[in-house]
């Protein structure tokens, strides 16, 4: 019927107009999202990771002394954990710590484990790590043993 081509006639022509004020909107939006683009890469620093780091709690005070890694193994059991430490830190600070990270926190453990470089197991360490040869880890670096040795 001419009535039905009719519409037919004026429903494609509002089709094709929608179309082409669809297509007049993708140029400008893709040439804004273009600019924003440079833009940003403008205002951005030039390398990866020279923007302003945020300051760390406690930055304001002097550095720690050298930090060193420690291999720390138990023997009985292979089991192993690396530790970092600094000539201040106490023998017994590492065995509270290798324990935590071996899971020998059980209480009827406590006391009666002793901390050897692997070198030498006739004396166990105490005190401070300064006054043992502490050295980078690395293939000659420094593995202590973590012995329970319970006193009968």
């Amino acid at each position: 019927s001419p009535r039905q081509a009719s519409a037919a006639l004026i429903l494609a022509r509002l089709l094709i107009a929608t179309m082409a004020v669809r297509r007049s909107l993708i140029a400008p939006a893709l040439a804004l999202c273009a600019a924003l683009g440079l833009l940003r890469a403008a205002l951005a620093p030039a390398f990866a990771g020279s923007s302003a780091q945020p300051a760390i709690r406690g930055s304001h005070m002097p550095r720690a002394a050298t930090i060193y890694e420690v291999m720390v193994t138990n023997p009985s059991v292979g089991a192993r954990t690396r530790l970092n430490i600094n000539e201040k830190t106490t023998v017994d600070e590492i065995i509270t710590k290798a324990r935590k990270e071996m899971d020998f926190e059980m209480s009827f453990l406590d006391g009666d484990w002793y901390l050897y470089e692997i070198e030498d197991e006739t004396k166990p360490l105490s005190g401070e790590m300064g006054q043992y040869n502490l050295r980078p880890w690395g293939p000659e670096g420094m593995e202590l043993h973590l012995l329970y040795q319970p006193k009968v």
